[in-house]
């Protein structure tokens, strides 16, 4: 063999050579490739469709809201069910509810009109922190939850911060009024540019800070103004405080949509043939009926006002101890305004006629209406106006004790 095909020998024996070292390497290659194409489908499969369980989730409880992401410029109509994530903003129309359900099952409920910052919200399993900065508007924050209970969570306002909250606090950031429900938090007050703390204290229970801007001038120049009282009694008598407490006691499952399924209508398939014809019978100098349709302005849709409860003349702030009965029927009396139907306990009373101004409408209760039940019975009440437009709901409570009936006739409402 001469020297020529000696060395072309060895060139194609090295050159297999390399293509086998590529083949001993490739298998490996896909193996991570694939492992990796694994991976992110599966966090992409779970941030979609997966549990909720340990996300940060938003519900529309009433009306409608917009929602701003983190990185965008625009606010969106915001979805039951989506995912709040860090650097997010929830902003609610007027007259709407928001409830937002975080991983440690601290609940935020937003009230009409309210823009709230996530500023922070994560959980890396090791530490756990909420920061929120409340813009505009009014939040209830119920952190009792024992899941919750190492999460640092704090809320910073314009010249307030709450920090340390272990219990449940509304914030009314237009009237700058920080009440304590229950529990207790902390409490700082920032100076005029927001650059060191001028106050710190502690705001226990039943207690409220108001912060007007008397106060916050005091507080700037280190006069430290007393600004804890008692929580108000208009404040407990609202629909917001009332709807607020229903909902810690018995939450609404938001995550549970109805769905109804639509109804196909039938297709009915021409004929191919025409058998007969029938000509249309012509009537000769019609007379039209002319009908004078009555358009009612009903005004503005307003709150019903339930005046009488169990022949009690009834107040908002009688809601805490409710109404004692010993017979039934318990008879509900109120007014509307602007409603084109009043809904009571989820029931539309049939015989209230829609009218301009104030109209009086009447509930009645007995236990063979299923509508009355021994102990306490809390009932809701709201109004519709012609669009279908839902007011705020009213809530009374009735606490039965079964004594002597009382016998008379009775049907639901008149």
């Amino acid at each position: 063999m001469d020297r020529y095909h000696y060395d072309q020998r060895r060139l194609e024996s090295r050159g297999h050579g390399g293509h086998g070292s590529f083949h001993y390497f490739f298998p490996f290659l896909m193996f991570v490739v694939v492992g990796l194409v694994f991976v992110f489908g599966f966090k992409l499969y779970t941030f979609f469709y997966g549990g909720f369980e340990d996300y940060t989730v938003m519900y529309v409880a009433e009306g409608e809201a917009q929602l701003k992401l983190w990185g965008n410029e625009d606010f969106a109509k915001a979805y039951d069910g989506t995912k709040i994530l860090q650097g997010d903003e929830i902003y609610t129309i007027r007259d709407s509810k928001v409830v937002v359900e975080f991983f440690d099952s601290t609940v935020l409920r937003l009230a009409g009109d309210t823009h709230v910052l996530f500023d922070e919200v994560f959980d890396d399993g090791g530490k756990s922190v909420i920061s929120l900065v409340l813009k505009k508007g009014e939040i209830w924050v119920n952190k009792t939850s024992a899941k919750a209970s190492d999460t640092s969570f704090n809320i910073v306002g314009e010249h307030v911060v709450v920090s340390d909250l272990s219990g449940v606090l509304d914030w009314s950031f237009d009237s700058g009024v920080v009440g304590v429900v229950s529990g207790n938090v902390d409490l700082e007050v920032y100076s005029e540019n927001n650059g060191i703390v001028v106050d710190h204290f502690v705001v226990e229970s039943g207690n409220a800070a108001v912060f007007d801007q008397e106060k916050l001038d005091r507080f700037w120049k280190f006069q430290a103004p007393n600004v804890v009282e008692e929580i108000s009694e208009n404040f407990v008598a609202s629909e917001w405080y009332l709807w607020n407490l229903l909902e810690d006691e018995d939450p609404t499952d938001f995550s549970v949509v109805e769905v109804i399924p639509e109804i196909e209508e039938e297709v009915v398939e021409e004929a191919d043939e025409v058998e007969e014809v029938v000509e249309p019978v012509v009537v000769e100098d019609p007379v039209e009926k002319v009908v004078e349709e009555v358009v009612l302005d009903l005004g503005p849709l307003g709150v019903p006002v339930i005046f009488e409860v169990g022949g009690e003349v009834w107040d908002g702030s009688m809601f805490e101890e409710g109404v004692f009965v010993t017979a039934e029927p318990v008879i509900i009396k109120g007014k509307g305004s602007g409603a084109a139907e009043v809904v009571v306990n989820n029931y539309t009373l049939q015989r209230f006629e829609p009218a301009e101004g104030d109209v009086e409408f009447s509930y009645w209760m007995k236990e063979e209406f299923n509508n009355l039940q021994e102990g306490e019975n809390v009932i809701e009440a709201y109004a519709l106006n012609a669009d279908g437009v839902r007011s705020a709901s009213v809530y009374f409570k009735v606490i039965y004790e079964k004594g002597e009936a009382v016998v008379e006739d009775g049907v639901l409402e008149f």
